[in-house]
């Protein structure tokens, strides 16, 4: 029975230690899509390569499972190989592999399992990676990537900001991770920086501990407070942060991710930031009787939130507070107060004719400062309107 069309294969361990993927009619089937007799006619080394790379998150017999384990611990070490850097995986320990070895299955040739193998079977998955990349022309990360999607999440650096309810004085909560490790289901695993000083310890493991926190040095040279973080070693600790220490963070997030570190924000935050608040100005809304004076007076203008107008009190204490992260309606905003300010300035000024002072209300009062601007216009009659988010 040919391996390439059999969807029965059963791993078998010969004397010698070498893995061959036999065909068994007694075997359970594997999946349709998981080409695992393909692989396996390039020799074990492709085959344990597929498994681990490829076939995350699908289920297997156990046995196949257990082989899984052994091609997806090369390949979550391959991870922590920088961009266009030379491929240099250890070896695992051999009290790792013997503890694997207690854990393997029932299988054909199971007594001949030794770590000497399991390491000879790692130089093989090894030497296939090589020939394939070879072949394919194809970056590591490319290669990695169709394989399967997540495997580019995998030793990476996350920076988490998360909110803290809890803590009044600190509402924020940080903490530096790494993908660790994909589970069985395809879903990355984090772990704390930390940790990576205890897994990557040793004279062996030096490389990839260096290439794994290389983002971090590269975004230190441009981020100041993250300098700081890491010559006193508080990233490799959770962290109670202001306002202010989120939106540092918020600032510097394509210095950050240019570096290579992936930050992830709370869910809530839909775009990817908190929200904005918008200033939107409209004129001739009503038609006018007479042409004039009454079309020039016929002006609003709002401040809103995500649609939702706020009231002279609230912007009034958005104009009050710092720039930055600040709470209302229950939930953070982002505030340029400054550039806030001007823009009300300025649409005051074109509804009054002159400039306005600050009894003439809070919407023609201080200052703020925003960011994107669209402008729009309505099919009733003139009715121009700008808005702009701060």
């Amino acid at each position: 029975m040919s391996l390439t069309v059999t969807d029965r294969l059963s791993p078998r361990i010969t004397p010698a230690g070498h893995l061959l993927a036999a065909p068994d009619i007694e075997a359970a089937a594997l999946p349709e899509d998981v080409a695992l007799g393909t692989a396996f006619t390039r020799g074990a080394g492709h085959g344990l390569l597929y498994l681990g790379s490829a076939t995350i998150g699908r289920v297997l017999p156990p046995a196949w499972a257990w082989w899984r384990e052994l091609g997806a611990r090369y390949v979550t070490a391959l991870c922590t190989t920088a961009e266009g850097g030379d491929i240099a995986v250890a070896q695992p320990d051999p009290a790792e592999l013997g503890t694997l070895i207690e854990d393997a299955p029932p299988m054909t040739g199971a007594e001949y399992l030794t770590p000497d193998v399991l390491a000879a079977q790692w130089g093989e998955i090894d030497q296939a990676l090589r020939d394939e990349l070879a072949a394919t022309g194809e970056s590591l990360q490319a290669f990695l990537r169709a394989r399967h999607p997540a495997w580019n999440l995998v030793g990476r650096v996350h920076f988490n900001l998360a909110k803290n309810r809890k803590d009044a004085e600190a509402p924020f909560a940080f903490l530096a991770t790494y993908a660790a490790r994909l589970s069985a289901h395809g879903k990355t695993q984090h772990q704390p920086l930390s940790r990576a000083l205890e897994e990557f310890s040793g004279e062996r493991n030096k490389a990839q501990l260096l290439s794994l926190l290389m983002p971090v040095q590269r975004a230190a040279e441009r981020c100041d407070w993250l300098r700081a973080m890491v010559e006193s070693r508080a990233i490799y600790h959770p962290l109670r942060w202001m306002p202010a220490d989120a939106f540092r963070l918020l600032s510097d997030l394509p210095a950050l991710e240019s570096a290579g570190i992936m930050v992830r924000l709370p869910a809530t935050w839909a775009a990817g930031r908190p929200a904005r608040p918008s200033v939107r100005a409209s004129i001739g809304t009503q038609p006018p009787s007479l042409l004039g004076r009454e079309a020039l007076l016929d002006f609003r203008m709002e401040v809103s939130l995500d649609g939702e107008s706020l009231s002279p009190a609230e912007i009034r204490t958005l104009l009050k507070g710092a720039d930055g992260l600040q709470w209302i309606r229950g939930r953070w905003i982002e505030v340029d107060t400054k550039k806030l300010g001007r823009l009300l300035q300025r649409f005051c000024s074109t509804q009054l004719g002159r400039s306005p002072t600050i009894s003439e209300g809070p919407l023609c009062g201080r200052f703020a400062r925003g960011a994107s601007r669209s402008q729009r216009f309505s099919r009733a009659w003139l009715k121009p309107s700008s808005e702009r988010r701060v």
